[in-house]
């Protein structure tokens, strides 16, 4: 652990313990339900009882209709809630399923019917507002089952918000595989989307919500922003899919909570434990020894033997439930009214990936090298040649042509490549074009033809837990945190893809949220929220077997195709 994390750390450490003594803490959401309470002939029915009971951790809530029949329930978690109204002079009324969606309110009017107290009318279908009469929001709430079923580039939920509508954004994919921009993207071309699945440091989506720019573009997990503070529209953490238990996405919003940003509002809500446990593992996995091979000629003059050269895996799982909670001083039980009052939700996702990249180059010979290093003992560029991890990657090699060199330079084919002449000048002398041959030949081959091989290597990974407790019937406590973890090695297949290029990336993707209410009374709530994200990497740190003291030397306007030769 850096010195700069360690005092946030330590702060973060302390407002948890002081949370767990206090006993006031409660899990904020922006979801809700409210209605009026009437009776058959439409009129209102006032200090109406009104009970919310969640039906995944068994926590109730109560409230009481006002004089023109009005109740409302705030801080809603996503999913589904029993909603009892009991007055008397009216039978009891209950309604089993009602659905609430993520960070919004659902309108619900309740209609009570004449009648003993001790008689009751139960609705059990599930029950949602058909229309949406609590704000003037054009959204889309996506559900846990659709993230899991639907298609997304990497595994990727926030790729889903082209669903909503008033987004555009075609998803289009350049041929490396990187997402392709879109035209408004303004100077600010930004680092993408889904490029490196969910663990990519900074990920943009591709994404306009009614004309805005991707970079007006808003994010937030469990209420709290994720944005990153140098691409605008970008997200520093993308949850994985088994995290995700709804996802709230808004293509124009006049909510004044959501003033930070003109673009789409993208909230997502994580999972949690229930009372009862439940899990989910999945594998993705993909081998050259799967590969058809190419039955058509390539450059590579390999014909049917050439394939995909690519391993990869994507693999996690989840597991959630619940927990006995420890007492605290004298404590209580760790159940209220026999439901438990913790609960723990825990998922991973990890991907191992190790590609080769083959590409058709010319690179200098082992000869060349030595030929240099005797010419030039003390000189910069047989520093370049001599140090360790020179050597290109060469899975074949091919046959040289001089075609492929400019005229004006001489040129013969040699066994072990082509001779394009011999040195000349002296150390900080430049060679223009048409000069080239230095000394002329000298019976060494220089330059060869092979089919260079540059590999990557991508090993990930993505932690998420959260921990949900009830202290009392009045107060929740909520903490979540995603972690991910990146690894990253690529080489420089326009050097040759020689190790000495290699650069190790391991940035580190965190967020922490401590989401805190408390229930006064049926119409004051406490609300309290605290976050910390960011990102942070250091190359030179992390890519300690480089030499980035090592100049880059290269020979041009030698080849007819305009590539270099480059080493360093």
């Amino acid at each position: 652990m850096n010195r700069t994390t360690s005092p946030l750390v330590r702060i973060m450490m302390v407002g948890l313990f002081l949370l767990f003594v206090l006993g006031t803490a409660n899990a904020q959401f922006k979801a809700g339900v409210q209605g009026t309470v009437t009776d058959t002939a439409g009129g209102l029915v006032p200090e109406a009882k009104i009970t919310l009971t969640d039906k995944e951790t068994g926590k109730t809530q109560e409230a009481t209709s006002s004089d023109n029949g009005f109740y409302r329930f705030a801080a809603l978690a996503p999913g589904k809630y029993q909603l009892t109204t009991e007055k008397a002079g009216y039978k009891k009324g209950v309604l089993e399923d009602v659905a609430v969606g993520a960070e919004s309110v659902q309108g619900i009017d309740i209609v009570l019917e004449a009648g003993d107290i001790s008689a009751s009318v139960t609705v059990t279908g599930e029950v949602t507002s058909q229309l949406e009469t609590e704000n003037a929001n054009v959204g889309k709430g996506i559900t846990s089952a659709e993230v899991k079923r639907l298609p997304q580039v990497g595994r990727d939920p926030y790729e889903l918000a082209r669903l909503t509508p008033g987004i555009f954004g075609d998803s289009a994919r350049s041929g490396n595989g990187n997402a392709s921009g879109l035209p408004n993207a303004g100077s600010d071309t930004g680092p993408g989307g889904s490029n490196n699945s969910i663990f990519q440091a900074e990920n943009q989506p591709q994404i306009s919500a009614v004309g805005q720019r991707i970079s007006a573009n808003n994010f937030q997990i469990d209420g709290v922003s994720v944005n990153s503070l140098t691409h605008g529209g970008a997200a520093v953490i993308t949850p994985n899919q088994e995290s995700v238990k709804e996802l709230q996405i808004s293509s124009t919003s006049y909510s004044a909570e959501d003033g930070r940003n003109s673009g789409a509002q993208i909230k997502v809500v994580s999972q949690n434990g229930t009372n009862e446990f439940h899990g989910s593992a999945f594998l993705k996995y993909n081998s050259p020894k799967l590969n058809a091979f190419n039955k058509y000629p390539n450059d590579f003059g390999r014909g049917t033997t050439e394939r995909v050269e690519r391993f990869f895996k994507q693999f996690g799982g989840s597991l959630g439930g619940y927990f006995p909670l420890p007492r605290f001083g004298e404590g209580g039980p760790s159940t209220i009214g026999g439901k438990n009052r913790s609960f723990f939700f825990f998922s991973y996702e990890g991907l191992r990936e190790n590609t080769t990249t083959p590409s058709v180059a010319y690179v200098e010979t082992a000869q060349f090298r030595q030929t240099i290093i005797n010419a030039r003992p003390n000189g910069i560029t047989t520093a370049i040649l001599s140090a360790s991890g020179i050597q290109p990657r060469i899975s074949g090699v091919l046959t040289p042509s001089c075609a492929d060199i400019q005229g004006g330079n001489p040129c013969q084919v040699l066994t072990g490549g082509l001779d394009v002449g011999s040195p000349a000048g002296g150390p900080g002398q430049y060679l223009s074009f048409g000069n080239l041959g230095g000394g002329g030949l000298d019976g060494i081959p220089d330059i060869q033809k092979v089919v260079v091989a540059a590999p990557t290597i991508n090993r990930p990974n993505q932690y998420n837990l959260r921990i949900d407790i009830l202290p009392t019937s009045k107060d929740q406590f909520a903490f979540s945190t995603y972690q991910t973890r990146g690894f990253f090695v690529g080489s420089d297949s326009g050097t040759g893809a020689r190790p000495q290029a290699d650069i190790t990336s391991t940035p580190r993707n965190k967020t922490y949220t401590v989401l805190w209410n408390r229930t006064i009374s049926a119409t004051l709530l406490n609300e309290a929220r605290f976050n910390f994200t960011g990102f942070s990497f250091n190359e030179v740190q992390s890519s300690q077997a480089t030499n980035f003291g090592i100049p880059r030397a290269e020979i041009e306007n030698l080849l007819t195709n305009g590539s270099r030769i480059k080493f360093g």
